[in-house]
């Protein structure tokens, strides 16, 4: 009953990827004793360390080189880029002036493209890998492709064009297409009360669940809805178990960095992935309907109110490079 929805999506949207949230009572700073003890050891070690790997930034002279900036975007391998004085400007982490870096691109990734009425896909140099013979494709991910056959039913390939899930999906999870992530991937098997589960890469379902959101898997963790009577949101890991709970009514976006942002309505919090919550995010001063994504220790925020327009980053204790006071 999604493919007439399905269809609007492609016409009006393109291709892309979305988001996904849940439910239970991990309340301010409280974090149930078991998702501690639950919460994966290797994640952990990884998380840690990459944070002693990550080198230290300067918050003052970030804050002062990207003053008056009319575009921002977040650091990657130490490097932040802006709009600034009608020019493209990049900064390290000490808010210093640097070259622009080289592209990175990966010589084996797959890229889908449309050409005379039928998606395929090519490779870095443009080279046609796959052929043109689907309806729709989505890029590849984690080894995966979401693809569209005539009767605009979904299924997944693998990067020789080998379709390893059949068409069977009447609609993406996540409104906008989804992908494979971490080995998983939500689709939806109910299109009727449009209620999703969790793949693995044969198509076999990765465990027991049907969730009402849904969102991809980062760092170990899933930002979900239950779709049972309870309606609990919160973070499940890869075995299904919810690891984080929320209160009612607040729902979460996915990890980065260590942290995810976690609302409702205009109350918002950055939590750390034993559910504490860190520090909140006044809504009155920044735009919170965008994911607060963290990168490097720190994240691109938008102000509002007596900061409208302005561009800056946030640390992880909540500091806002154009706020002073």
């Amino acid at each position: 009953m999604k493919n007439i929805y399905f269809i609007t999506l492609l016409i009006c949207a393109g291709i892309i990827t979305s988001c996904g949230g849940k439910q239970h009572q991990a309340l301010a700073g409280t974090t149930d004793d078991t998702a501690l003890k639950t919460q994966d050891a290797a994640d952990s070690v990884a998380t840690e360390a990459d944070e002693a790997q990550e080198e230290k930034y300067d918050f003052e002279a970030i804050a002062k080189a990207i003053e008056g900036c009319t575009y921002l975007y977040k650091f990657e391998d130490g490097v932040a880029f802006m709009n600034k004085d009608d020019q493209r400007i990049y900064i390290d982490r000490q808010g210093r002036r640097v070259d622009a870096p080289e592209d990175k691109v990966d010589p084996n990734a797959l890229k889908a493209r449309y050409k005379n009425g039928k998606y395929g896909f090519v490779d870095a140099k443009d080279n046609l890998v796959i052929p043109y013979r689907y309806e729709f494709a989505l890029d590849f991910s984690d080894g995966m492709a979401l693809v569209c056959n005539k009767n605009l039913e979904i299924g997944y390939i693998n990067t020789k064009g080998d379709l390893v899930i059949p068409y069977q999906y009447d609609s993406p999870a996540e409104r906008n297409g989804n992908d494979f992530h971490e080995g998983l991937c939500a689709v939806m098997v109910d299109g009727e009360h449009e209620w999703f589960s969790y793949i693995d890469k044969t198509g076999k379902q990765a465990f027991p669940g049907v969730f009402s959101l849904d969102g991809e898997f980062s760092e170990g963790l899933a930002a979900v809805r239950t779709a049972d009577e309870a309606r609990q949101s919160g973070y499940i890991d890869h075995s299904g178990k919810m690891v984080i709970t929320l209160p009612e009514g607040w729902w979460g976006r996915k990890f980065n960095d260590g942290v995810a942002q976690i609302q409702k309505r205009d109350s918002c919090f950055i939590i750390d992935k034993t559910g504490k919550r860190l520090f909140p995010v006044n809504s009155d001063d920044i735009y919170i309907g965008n994911d607060i994504v963290f990168s490097e220790g720190l994240a691109v925020v938008i102000g509002k109110g007596k900061y409208e327009k302005k561009w800056g980053f946030m640390d992880k204790t909540g500091r806002i490079t154009f706020i002073k006071d």
